[in-house]
């Protein structure tokens, strides 16, 4: 990753990395959201509402990773049906773990949107 010198107040150099983190959000990238908000913390852990956006983006980047773990497990399960299968042509393999990877990811989309649901609702 490239590192690069911030200048200005350590206000500034907060506020632009706070942007920055939030472009990351929209972007997807989690992983370089937590690493400016963490940034920002080490140096005024009071900077606007950057401790609670750390915790919502460390829960988002939580998922997204199972997400993906999901697809994968999928991915391989299928494929391992077709072994069993004897399935013979590669493309049929491909085809296998590509549906596997997007039932995995409904698979995990489901069960995780429950998991979230639960942590929400008060008991």
């Amino acid at each position: 990753m490239h590192k690069q010198t911030l200048v200005g107040t350590l206000d500034e150099q907060c506020a632009f990395l706070y942007e920055m983190a939030q472009e990351k959000i929209a972007e997807g990238n989690y992983t370089g959201a937590v690493n400016a908000l963490q940034e920002i913390l080490k140096y005024q852990p009071n900077f606007r509402d950057a401790a609670t956006l750390l915790a919502e983006t460390k829960a988002r980047k939580s998922q997204q990773s199972r997400l993906v773990l999901a697809g994968f497990l999928g991915a391989i399960l299928f494929v391992g049906v077709g072994t069993t299968l004897r399935v013979s042509n590669d493309l049929l393999f491909l085809a296998l773990a590509l549906i596997g990877a997007v039932v995995g990811y409904a698979a995990g989309l489901i069960l995780f949107s429950q998991k979230v649901v639960q942590k929400e609702t008060p008991p």
